[in-house]
């Protein structure tokens, strides 16, 4: 470890991290309101004006394990800094940009910086926390993400509306320039260490595997599409398996795959994967459903959508102080167990329900949220080998952006295949069709809580030194 904070500056390392995560939150969930008026602007059609969003997400996925491992070997605070810097500033390139391939060469550059903050904060956590404060710690993470996820489409849809979309990017920029110096302030400088030479190889096969995986899930609705769906999953696939291959037998790996041969810490890794898939392949379209089956305005859905989020920063602190009091198995079940609850509540009474009902749903989805972030996300840490923690702590974001990205692209395509829906705009598609997709959308979704609820319980805790 690189040394504990005391307590101011553990308070403002916290800070730091809450910020951090709010704000790769918020751009994650905003620029979805935008991408109209994006494709308006920029001439370009529905399909292509998608990758806005999608080489974000998949540029996360692809560098999160490699700027762990630098952020080991060259100092936490580095990373971190350096990667709220490139935000900032491909933030501005976002706003000047005249050109689509210059928005989407700026969106890469967030991606990796996003992908440093996402490798560092997590990190932050492990080297800088007592053991006792690593639940609360990782909480932090969880609402900050949440919250920035959650009000995204609200602000979003506002700055669209009444400014342009030029504005969701520009809000970032005062953040950043907060934010830098408090890092800087916060995190102590790195201890000068050997470092084994970087799996630049590794690194490539791991990248090629995510990026092509993705592609194939969200081709495979297509019809036009299923040669290359079929083409990009055995080159997934073969990737990986070359990944593997490779860290076995590499001298310096970029990721230790051992730890997976251990079968807890590979069954709360999948929970963790399983339980972003459901949440965020349903949370793209709930929007949706608010808009087509309750006849509500963007606006009003982004509100309910800030309840959960305001459930979740309500609930992950006493959640996660109580998960490491009190051990972590049964709230990781809960957590399963009350998503899986919200979800079934949209498949069961998604037809005809109500406000009320509503309130309901997007409440139960906060407060499973809450149970993920603290215990959930510590758990894979406490069943980590010692000289793996900080890596295992970057598998959280790994895990998350993975299962969020891949969630997406697979809910998509069970939608798009589900309500008939292949080559029809999603303005154009009737309340009636939309649901025909949603209701089977939420059965999978609450057929994947119930393997994160049957998971979670059968892997027990492991006691943590104080």
């Amino acid at each position: 470890m690189e040394g504990e904070l005391d307590r101011k500056h553990m308070k403002l390392m916290l800070g730091v991290i809450l910020l951090a995560t709010l704000m790769d939150g918020l751009d994650g969930s905003i620029v979805t309101v935008a991408l109209p008026d994006i494709g308006i602007g920029f001439g370009v059609d529905t399909a292509t004006v998608s990758w806005v969003s999608i080489v974000y997400m998949m540029t996360l996925a692809c560098t999160l394990i490699l700027f762990a491992r630098i952020a080991s070997a060259h100092g936490i605070r580095r990373i971190m800094v350096t990667g709220l810097a490139l935000f900032t500033v491909s933030s501005l390139a976002c706003v000047l940009a005249t050109e689509y391939w210059v928005l989407i060469a700026a969106r890469i550059v967030q991606g990796l910086g996003a992908a440093m903050m996402g490798a560092a904060g997590p990190m932050c956590c492990v080297e800088f926390l007592p053991p006792r404060k690593l639940a609360f710690g990782l909480a932090i993470i969880t609402i900050g993400s949440s919250v920035g996820f959650a009000i995204g489409p609200g602000i979003g849809g506002l700055l669209v509306e009444y400014l342009s979309w030029h504005w969701i990017f520009l809000i970032n920029i005062p953040i950043g320039l907060t934010v830098i110096p408090l890092a800087l302030k916060a995190l102590p400088k790195h201890v000068h260490k050997d470092v084994p030479p970087l799996d630049r190889l590794g690194a490539m096969l791991l990248a090629a595997g995510i990026a092509v995986g993705i592609l194939s899930a969200e081709t495979a609705s297509y019809t036009a599409m299923r040669a290359v769906s079929l083409v990009a999953a055995a080159i997934c696939l073969c990737s990986l398996a070359a990944f593997v291959w490779r860290e076995l037998w590499c001298n310096h790996p970029l990721l230790n795959v051992r730890l997976f041969r251990h079968a807890d810490f590979s069954a709360i890794f999948l929970c963790l994967m399983l339980v972003n898939m459901a949440y965020m392949g349903i949370w793209y379209l709930v929007p949706f459903f608010g808009e087509k089956q309750l006849g509500l305005s963007s606006a009003e859905v982004g509100m309910f959508l800030l309840i959960s989020a305001v459930i979740t920063a309500v609930f992950g602190m006493p959640v996660a102080r109580a998960s490491d009091r009190y051990g972590r198995r049964w709230f990781c079940v809960a957590a399963g167990l009350t998503a899986g609850a919200s979800f079934a509540l949209f498949a069961a009474f998604g037809g005809s329900m109500g406000l009320a009902l509503l309130t309901l749903t997007i409440v139960l989805m906060g407060i499973g949220w809450a149970f993920v972030g603290g215990p959930m996300a510590s758990r894979l840490v406490e069943h980590a080998e010692r000289g793996e923690r900080d890596m295992a702590s970057s598998l959280i974001n790994e895990a998350y952006y993975i299962g969020g990205s891949l969630g997406t692209a697979v809910i998509a395509a069970l939608f798009t295949l589900t309500a008939h829906a292949e080559g029809i705009n999603i303005s154009d598609v009737s309340a009636a069709v939309f649901m025909n997709g949603f209701v089977p959308c939420c059965w999978i979704a609450v057929a994947l809580c119930m393997i994160i609820v049957l998971l979670s319980a059968a892997v027990h805790d492991r006691q943590t030194a104080e």
